[in-house]
């Protein structure tokens, strides 16, 4: 009865554990490792489902759209213009589906001037106030270039240089199945297996439509990616210390060796360059794991944000859960 419960609660392990290994983790993450990213992936979802269901309701509106989850991470520009074009290029595929036209040729009539896609407008930036635009070019033909776009663009050329360094060194069937890991998602066919997941209902009374459960499933792929680099940047940072440590250790060993006894240092040659490593021996490339406890570090790192004064006479003050 509990394995049966367990498994209902944790259905994205596969998900995750390749999702891990596209980010630097390996092939074969621990599984209190993975329980624990879904575990603040679930609950990252249900914090952003039930904030943006409050700001839809200031709207006194009754569904969510995805500007209610863009304003919720308005701070952080470079999501936002990844979820701003993830949600155009979804808007291409949609027409090209409804149209009965190939992806490739909007795509290509989109590259040569002619944009089909259409442009998602924060009605909280000053310049979609207007009902006019106020700056036009001189030739309606040649329009300038959103400054977001190319931002949006530089940051997916600069995430597939960096696979390509990651992949530099792989073999045919390693890059296969990378390539495969690659294509993992939470919500790509899978919305009635995230609804059920994260059973938003029973926090909020809106029901999201496809968009947002698609918003939400890009959003997952980010929560991971930044929780996985975080940790493993920690998990680097300790091994360093630990090794500076050890070097010390083995230093002061050194200096207390000398006073020794001839018997005492007559050791086998072949044990003392085991412990302590030879001249001619190779660097332990081999990596380790992630641990929870990296995890639950990079959460907390995570969640340091500078949070306004509001309690003058000092004491605790309850502070929100912040968004990864």
């Amino acid at each position: 009865m509990a394995m049966e419960a367990k498994k209902s609660k944790y259905r994205f392990q596969s998900e995750i554990q390749q999702m891990m290994f596209v980010f630097g983790e390996v092939a074969d993450p621990l599984q209190e490792t993975t329980l624990l990213v879904e575990d603040i992936v679930r609950s990252q979802v249900i914090e952003i489902v039930i904030q943006a269901a409050a700001q839809a309701a200031r709207r006194n509106s009754r569904y969510l759209n995805a500007e209610d989850l863009i304003f919720l991470m308005r701070h952080d520009r470079a999501k936002v213009n990844r979820l701003r074009s993830f949600l155009s290029w979804k808007d291409v595929r949609k027409n090209a589906k409804e149209s009965g036209d190939q992806v490739e040729d909007v795509v290509e009539e989109t590259n040569t001037g002619k944009p089909s896609r259409s442009i998602i407008k924060l009605p909280w930036e000053l310049v979609n106030q207007f009902t006019d635009v106020i700056v036009k070019p001189s030739n309606p033909d040649e329009e300038e270039e959103d400054e977001d776009e190319l931002e949006a663009y530089n940051d997916s050329i600069q995430r597939l240089r960096d696979a390509d360094q990651v992949t530099r060194a792989m073999t045919r069937e390693e890059y296969v199945h990378y390539s495969e890991c690659r294509q993992a998602s939470f919500t790509y066919r899978k919305g009635k297996r995230f609804r059920e997941w994260a059973n938003m209902n029973a926090f909020v009374d809106v029901r999201p439509n496809d968009d947002i459960v698609d918003s939400l499933g890009f959003l997952t792929y980010e929560m991971v990616s930044k929780l996985t680099t975080t940790a493993l940047h920690i998990a680097k940072c300790s091994h360093q210390k630990e090794e500076l440590t050890g070097k010390r250790k083995r230093d002061d060993d050194d200096d207390g060796s000398k006073e020794k006894t001839d018997e005492q240092t007559s050791e086998p040659a072949s044990q003392t360059s085991e412990s302590a490593g030879g001249l001619f021996s190779l660097p332990s490339t081999e990596q380790t794991p992630l641990q929870p406890e990296h995890i639950y570090e990079a959460f907390r790192r995570l969640q340091q944000q500078p949070q306004p004064i509001k309690n003058f006479r000092g004491g605790l003050v309850r502070t929100k859960v912040s968004l990864i």
